[in-house]
């Protein structure tokens, strides 16, 4: 029986899985559905019902964060809960790299690009459906205020492929790309269970309060 549960996003899969084999966690990992990111309620309330129907777990680690306030609420029913200490999954990203998160950008992943390229705002996707004017002139209104994209170097996938994919977009909006490290610092420390300041940790019967981010910076889009 695993004593711990780790529940994640699935756009931090690659960069648990090798969190995992580094740390040796032996408990069970289960990713929830990438469409929840769209949705915090949603997200809170699929949370909430596995912490509620845990029968086994002395501990579940969840790796989702702030989000939209998706786990701010969350009931320590069964047993004790932690979790990252940020905003988002890009803070989760930038843990450990010193680099301060720069307001009014577009940060991307490998995971990240392959959620694009499923949603309706890909940029090939409304060409094909729109045709390009009406696509690129949609897309300058949808991030109007944003020039500035980063990539994540998180060294489990190919920047270049995801550099070439998100290019488009950066020219058609006159913008600049960047590579920022991402070394997910945090994971391995959720994962070892070598909890600090970065993690927050929920006994059993507590409740998390929004409190537990005070301090912490949303992004904001650029004037």
């Amino acid at each position: 029986m695993a004593q711990k549960l780790l529940c994640s996003c699935i756009t931090l899969q690659k960069e648990l899985e090798k969190t995992i084999a580094k740390t040796g966690f032996d408990g069970r990992v289960r990713y929830l559905d990438v469409a929840l990111h769209s949705d915090p309620q949603k997200m809170h309330r699929t949370l909430q019902k596995i912490i509620d129907d845990n029968t086994e777990a002395e501990e579940i680690i969840i790796c989702v964060s702030g989000c939209g306030k998706a786990t701010c609420g969350l009931q320590a029913s069964t047993c004790n809960l932690a979790l990252p200490r940020t905003m988002d999954c890009i803070d989760v990203l930038l843990t450990g790299s010193g680099v301060k998160r720069p307001d009014g950008a577009i940060f991307i992943t490998k995971s990240w690009m392959n959620f694009m390229k499923n949603s309706s705002i890909d940029y090939m996707k409304l060409v094909r459906e729109q045709g390009k004017d009406a696509a690129e002139e949609y897309l300058k209104k949808l991030y109007k205020g944003f020039t500035d994209f980063y990539i994540i170097d998180t060294g489990t996938y190919d920047l270049q492929e995801v550099e070439e994919y998100i290019m488009p977009l950066v020219k058609l909006l006159d913008g600049q790309l960047t590579r920022l490290p991402g070394p997910y610092k945090v994971l391995e420390k959720l994962a070892s269970g070598n909890y600090d300041g970065s993690v927050i940790f929920i006994p059993k019967g507590g409740t998390l309060s929004i409190h537990e981010f005070d301090g912490l910076r949303p992004c904001t889009i650029k004037k």
